[in-house]
C-alpha cells in the first residue's frame, strides 16, 4: 500500500523542521510499502519553499520515500491547497493534514488501520483545542448553525485532518470542482463507509496561526451557501409575512378611515412601515446577491489554483 500525505504550507518555515521530524519518526516505524509526501506551497513568501526543496534533494537515495513539491503562482487559500494535493497524489490512500503540528502525525497509523478495517473515509474530530476561547465558541456556533440550515448533519468539530481512499480521491478530482468549496463537508457528504476518530489538538509547533475569526466567517458563508438553500426559503417566508403584514395594515387603515372616529396616526405609522419594509427588502436582496454571486463565480469556470512549478524527488518533472 502506498500512502500519500498532503501537506498545505503557507509561511511555515519555523515549524516545518519540527513537522518533518515528526513525519520521519512516524514513517520509519510505519508498516507500509511506500510513503509519498505532497508539499503544496500556497504562495509562501518566507523560506518554506527552500526547506521543502532541500528535502526533495536529500530523498533521492531512499526507495521508500518520495516527495512532490507543488508551488502555486500566488496564495489561493487552504482549500485550494488541499484539493491540489489530492489532484497530484498517487497513493492508494490520501491523508490531508496541516504542517503546524495541530494535526498530530502520530495518529496516522491509527487512521490507516481504520482504512484497513474497511473504511473509505476517516474523519478526525477535535475533542479539545488550545486556541482562543472566542475561536472555540465561534467554531461550535458555526457547526450548530450549519447543521440547523443544512439537510445533511455535519460532525461537530470536524477538521481538515482526514483520510480518504483512492476511489474517493478520484471522485474529488473529477467532481465537486466548485470554486467556493468546503472540502471537509464534501468528504462527509460523499457517503461510502465512514468512521471518525477524536484527537486533542495541540499547540502550534512554532510560528503564528494564519487562521483568524474572519477566516472562519468566510468559511461559514461558503459552507452555508454550498450545502443549504434554506436562506432562500427564509427570504421567501419573510417576504410572504411582510406581504400579509402590509395587507393587514392597509386594511386596518382603510377601516379606520371609513368607520373610525379619528384617522390613524400618520407619521409614526409611515416611519415604522418604511423601516420594516426596507429592512426586509435589503435582507432578501442580500441573500439573493450571495447566491447569484456564487453562481456567477462557478459559471466563469476560473481555475481553482495555478501551479507555478512542480518538482518530484522520483520522476524529476516540472510543470
Amino acid at each position: 500500500m502506498k500512502v500519500s500525505l498532503v501537506v498545505s504550507v503557507f509561511n511555515e518555515q519555523e515549524v516545518l523542521p519540527l513537522f518533518w521530524k515528526e513525519i520521519q519518526k512516524v514513517g520509519t516505524n510505519w508498516d507500509i510499502e511506500a510513503l509519498e509526501v505532497v508539499w503544496v506551497n500556497d504562495g509562501s513568501n518566507d523560506g518554506s519553499l527552500s526547506f521543502v526543496q532541500s528535502i526533495l534533494k536529500e530523498s533521492h537515495a531512499t526507495d521508500k520515500w518520495s516527495h512532490q513539491s507543488i508551488e502555486f503562482s500566488r496564495n489561493f487559500g487552504h482549500e485550494a491547497a488541499m484539493i491540489a494535493g489530492i489532484d497530484y497524489a498517487t497513493g492508494d490512500v490520501v491523508v490531508c493534514l496541516d504542517a503546524d503540528l495541530q494535526h498530530p502525525p502520530e495518529l496516522l497509523p491509527a487512521m490507516l488501520q481504520k482504512h484497513l478495517d474497511g473504511y473509505d473515509i476517516v474523519t478526525m474530530s477535535r475533542k479539545s483545542r488550545t486556541d482562543k476561547r472566542l475561536m472555540q465558541k465561534a467554531s461550535a456556533l458555526f457547526y450548530r448553525f450549519l447543521n440547523a440550515l443544512s439537510d445533511f448533519h455535519f460532525e461537530q468539530n470536524a477538521s481538515d485532518f482526514f483520510l480518504i481512499s483512492a476511489r474517493v480521491a478520484d471522485i474529488l478530482r473529477k467532481n465537486f470542482r466548485e470554486r467556493n468549496r468546503f472540502l471537509r463537508g464534501y468528504v462527509q457528504a460523499l457517503g461510502f463507509d465512514k468512521t471518525s476518530l477524536s484527537y486533542d489538538a495541540g499547540t502550534r509547533g512554532a510560528g503564528q496561526s494564519k487562521y483568524h475569526l474572519s477566516s472562519l466567517f468566510s468559511l461559514a458563508v461558503v459552507a452555508i451557501f454550498s450545502f443549504s438553500r434554506k436562506p432562500l426559503y427564509a427570504a421567501m417566508t419573510m417576504s410572504a409575512f411582510f406581504f400579509l403584514f402590509t395587507l393587514g395594515l392597509g386594511g386596518y387603515s382603510f377601516w379606520v378611515y371609513l368607520f373610525g372616529d379619528t384617522p390613524p396616526p400618520g407619521y409614526t405609522s409611515i416611519i415604522l412601515f418604511l423601516s420594516v419594509s426596507f429592512t426586509m427588502l435589503f435582507f432578501v436582496l442580500a441573500v439573493l446577491s450571495m447566491y447569484i454571486g456564487k453562481g456567477v463565480e462557478e459559471m466563469q469556470e476560473r481555475p481553482i489554483y495555478l501551479v507555478k512549478e512542480r518538482l518530484s524527488s522520483k520522476i524529476q518533472n516540472q510543470a
